[in-house]
């Protein structure tokens, strides 16, 4: 078939290089469609910030353009089997997609103590500039993700799961767990080096560096899920209930108001959050030791 197959064999830098060229057409490509829907339906004069619903479809194409097609794209010609190249499998039991919902909601804690770590950083004054830049990136990636929440109503909240969550979940994972992984996985078979190099990878994509940290903490352990169960479905199930999380409690007026919930905890009761923390990361040891138990049976 077209192109199948025809880079299976390559050295991992050949494969990471094509993966790179992938994501850059992808990205640049998916980005002139997505604008050129919105300036064909509301004209060159209009802003897109005013407009969430089309927010959230460029969100879409873009996620679609620049994750999952240089996944699919590499797999489909670095392998002659792609799904397996891609750890594609059967839907997991249900047990293990319970005990992985479980899991993140025990995680949560531990993340949101990683976040408020993470916005402590001060870099020294020489480095004032670059600083700056990361704070304003970081206020940026926080006013976009305002407004996709914008609006109220279940068809708002359904479409910002759909596109912060559930297509989140599916591209991302299938590009940094399915495609990243296996290219470093050409390097070393060392699998925490593997999977700690792609969260690094996977939370500097996101250019949010006060979020680097419980960003690339997330994105180890949704590794490790890949990793036990070699299936990519658990990771991206992992990777929505996360997202979907967030989505909720910030898209309901009481939830977003709840610095337990939110993770934006005052110096108050950062003391009380912390005992939580600790408990909940045990028993998330508890529950992730059960899911590799399941996922290596089933393997």
């Amino acid at each position: 078939m077209f192109l199948k197959g025809i880079y299976a064999g390559k050295p991992a830098f050949f494969q990471l290089f094509v993966l790179l060229l992938l994501v850059l057409f992808g990205a640049i490509f998916s980005s002139l469609i997505a604008m050129g829907i919105f300036y064909m339906v509301y004209g060159f004069q209009s802003d897109i910030m005013q407009y969430p619903d089309m927010m959230r479809l460029v969100q879409l194409i873009s996620a679609v353009g620049t994750f999952l097609f240089p996944a699919v794209a590499l797999a489909w010609t670095c392998s002659n089997n792609p799904k397996e190249y891609l750890s594609i499998g059967k839907i997991p039991k249900g047990q293990i997609l319970l005990l992985t919902l479980v899991s993140i909601f025990l995680l949560s804690p531990s993340i949101s103590l990683a976040g408020l770590l993470n916005k402590q950083m001060e870099l020294p004054s020489f480095m004032e500039p670059v600083e700056n830049w990361m704070r304003a990136q970081e206020k940026t990636a926080e006013e976009l993700t305002l407004m996709l929440l914008a609006g109220k109503g279940i068809v708002t909240l359904l479409f910002n799961l759909l596109v912060i969550a559930l297509a989140a979940g599916i591209t991302e994972e299938f590009l940094f767990r399915g495609a990243v992984q296996r290219v470093i996985g050409g390097w070393t078979r060392n699998h925490h080096i593997i999977i700690w190099s792609a969260a690094i990878l996977f939370s500097a994509f996101h250019m949010q560096f006060f979020g680097f940290l419980p960003r690339m903490l997330l994105g180890a352990y949704f590794g490790y899920l890949l990793y036990w169960g070699r299936n990519i479905w658990i990771p991206v199930f992992a990777h929505f209930t996360n997202n979907a999380f967030a989505v909720i409690s910030m898209s309901d007026a009481k939830l977003k108001d709840n610095e337990f919930i939110t993770g934006d905890i005052s110096a108050q009761n950062l003391l009380p959050y912390t005992v939580i923390a600790i408990i909940s990361l045990f028993l998330f040891y508890a529950c992730a030791k059960k899911i590799k138990q399941l996922t290596a049976a089933k393997n």
